[in-house]
């Protein structure tokens, strides 16, 4: 059984990879993001093919952040509604929101939606996503 000291030290780590992740989206910094990832990373996408590893995922978000070069994030914030460890592995579900501004003007691109990510603990103790699932409410 895992002590109350160490739990509360992983979920401060998880909560840190959460806080990076919201840095690295504001930043649309590529590189930040890939770094939170497992080399075995998958994503379920809503719609779409199942990304297997971390080379199709980068190439997938070196792709989605061109597409996003005519916007400036606003805002993004993750609202993690659970949190659990089970080993080497931690469960966390929740909702986001974000906005962004483009840059010719016009309303603000507003979005939302929900996540699941399955976390894996690493050989130094940090922990990387996983796996990822994620809907989009708008």
């Amino acid at each position: 059984m895992q002590s109350q000291h160490n739990l509360e030290s992983d979920i401060r780590s998880i909560e840190a990879l959460n806080q990076h992740d919201v840095n690295a989206t504001l930043a649309m910094d590529t590189d930040a993001i890939i770094s939170q990832w497992t080399d075995d990373f998958v994503v379920l996408h809503a719609a779409g093919p199942i990304l297997r590893g971390q080379s199709a995922n980068a190439a997938a978000a070196k792709q989605s952040m061109e597409q996003m070069k005519a916007f400036i994030p606003i805002d993004y914030n993750l609202d993690v509604q659970e949190i659990t460890i089970a080993g080497d592995y931690a469960f966390e579900w929740g909702t986001y929101r974000g906005s962004a501004r483009s840059l010719t003007g016009g309303e603000n691109v507003n979005y939302v939606g929900k996540f699941m990510r399955i976390l894996q603990r690493q050989p130094d103790g940090s922990w990387k996503m996983h796996r990822t699932m994620a809907t989009t409410d708008t």
